[in-house]
């Protein structure tokens, strides 16, 4: 991984609790808002969308996009590439209906109390991993969230979304950094080795 990848994705999360309010302002009540929730109509939305493209259309992505737009992201990406990224963080988090806590990929390899197998399958994470185009990795991402359940972290989810349009196409031919496969690997391997408590 080059400093500068490291420096940019460090820059790039700086609209993480602007993000969270986006993701609460649909998920959660009035009374625990303390504010008007978002309207039902943009998760709704959000989630009949098939791919990035099509995130860019709806009304909630836009609303995301005007607060964090001006956040600081990798310099190296292009507008539409940087709206792309946000678009799959929209989407796939529309998928998510309760914020937890530990690193997402983690979450993907926790056992079932029942079958002690991972929440997701060795062979499904495998494929996310090797992703190469937007659609594609924004199909299987949102596909693997309802496969546990809804429950991820937010904010963990949407930096390994964003980590991972920065290594696809912020980098130069030849230039490809692994370092976010890695990452995820070891939090998945981690967590599938530990037996699940049985209720």
């Amino acid at each position: 991984m080059t400093a500068e990848y490291q420096q940019a994705a460090s820059r790039s999360w700086a609209g993480q609790d602007v993000l969270l309010q986006w993701w609460e302002a649909m998920n959660l009540s009035a009374e625990a808002l303390g504010r008007p929730p978002a309207p039902t109509a943009w998760r709704a939305e959000l989630k009949r969308a098939q791919s990035p493209e099509a995130v860019l259309l709806t009304e909630g992505f836009r609303n995301l996009w005007l607060k964090v737009r001006d956040q600081a992201f990798p310099d190296f990406l292009g507008e539409h590439q940087k709206m792309l990224a946000w678009a799959a963080v929209a989407g796939v988090l529309s998928h998510v209906r309760q914020n937890g806590r530990g690193r997402f990929a983690a979450v993907f390899g926790q056992k079932d109390a029942k079958t002690q197998k991972p929440l997701v399958s060795e062979l499904r994470f495998h494929q996310l991993q090797a992703s190469r185009t937007p659609e594609e990795f924004y199909r299987r991402m949102h596909r693997l969230v309802r496969l546990c359940g809804g429950e991820m972290p937010v904010q963990d989810l949407a930096k390994g979304i964003l980590d991972w349009f920065v290594e696809q196409m912020g980098h130069k031919s030849g230039e490809i950094s692994y370092g976010t496969a890695v990452r995820w690997a070891l939090d998945y391997y981690s967590a599938a080795e530990t037996p699940a408590a049985k209720n």
